[in-house]
């Protein structure tokens, strides 16, 4: 289960984030964790998002994996 998910510096506002988990993700000036965002519901959406971005700046702590996705 996904516990924490952060978008770290160097992010590029190309949006990706958002168009996969609009529920998550929000780009502005800059991009970020909506904060009512429900990770559970969410979890297939972020991991994509993570392993799509394009900067690789997404993580998220994912209880049911052997280690977070860093």
């Amino acid at each position: 289960m996904i516990k924490k998910v952060s978008v770290e510096p160097g992010c590029t506002t190309c949006g990706l984030c958002e168009f996969l988990a609009p529920d998550v993700f929000e780009v502005t000036d800059i991009s970020h964790v909506k904060k009512d965002a429900n990770y559970v519901r969410n979890a297939e959406a972020i991991k994509e998002a993570a392993a799509r971005c394009p900067v690789q700046v997404i993580t998220y702590q994912d209880d049911d994996a052997d280690s977070a996705k860093d």
